[in-house]
């Protein structure tokens, strides 16, 4: 297996993820992240596992709260949706427990303060969309899973030195790309033998590297399901996935100490 030193993928990732965003986004992103930075610093390699865990599933959890309101989201007819820091830091938190039977309140104090970290960064991207999901008149707003991931993932990376990747071997956009260290990953969970759901991380270097599977629910098919080549909302080619089949990563790497 290749390795992949964590200057590289950082300078390579961090490239491809600005150039793929809106130049105003970025520059928001930069303004929130600057404003109140506060360095996680690195974590140590007996808690790296359940940290990494625990930072996928917050980010599979607001993934999905973000799939399943987009019909709120995207109603042209609603200004006021609700749809606030506040709500999504609380569905996350419900989320959270649901798929873990663990209360975030309750983890270990290091993991703990990394997993408030990733959910102030979610709250961050749900806040500064606010004038986009709010907007009257206009159906869809573009404010979708991989959006909220990939911005999560950035104020992420400049509060706490924490990288957050979405990837898969259909990608839609260049950020999404696998690095060589990922796609031996993708194919290990593409494994009929591989336990479905389970997570793989380990060290490389002095980082480490975590992938957790995710999978198609129901919410994902509009834009990713049947007919496949059809156009969907965002003007994407549907890929034909079926609900239950594996859809990609969540890919997150950070310094050990």
């Amino acid at each position: 297996m290749e390795r992949i030193t964590g200057f590289k993928w950082r300078t390579r990732e961090m490239r491809i993820l600005f150039s793929g965003a809106p130049v105003f986004m970025a520059a928001v992103v930069f303004l929130l992240t600057c404003s109140s930075v506060q360095a996680c610093g690195s974590i140590s390699r007996d808690k790296a596992l359940e940290t990494a865990t625990c930072i996928a599933d917050v980010i599979i959890a607001g993934r999905r709260i973000v799939a399943e309101n987009q019909a709120l989201i995207n109603n042209p007819d609603k200004e006021d949706k609700g749809f606030t820091p506040e709500f999504v830091e609380s569905q996350i938190r419900d989320r959270f427990r649901k798929m873990t039977d663990r209360d975030i309140s309750g983890l270990d104090p290091e993991t703990r303060a990394i997993v408030e970290q990733v959910i102030t960064a979610a709250k961050m991207s749900v806040k500064m969309n606010q004038p986009r999901i709010n907007r009257a008149g206009k159906g869809f707003k573009g404010y979708i899973p991989a959006v909220f991931g990939r911005e999560t993932g950035q104020i992420l990376k400049r509060r706490c030195n924490i990288i957050i990747k979405q990837t898969t071997f259909k990608y839609r956009s260049a950020y999404n790309q696998p690095d060589s260290y990922e796609k031996t990953i993708l194919k290990k969970f593409e494994n009929p033998d591989y336990p479905k759901g389970q997570g793989y991380g380990e060290q490389t270097g002095k980082d480490y590297r975590y992938l957790k599977p995710i999978y198609i629910k129901k919410a994902c098919l509009k834009c990713h399901g049947d007919p496949k080549g059809a156009t969907d909302i965002a003007g994407r080619k549907k890929e034909g996935y079926r609900e239950g089949e594996l859809r990609g990563a969540i890919s997150i790497m950070f310094p050990l100490n």
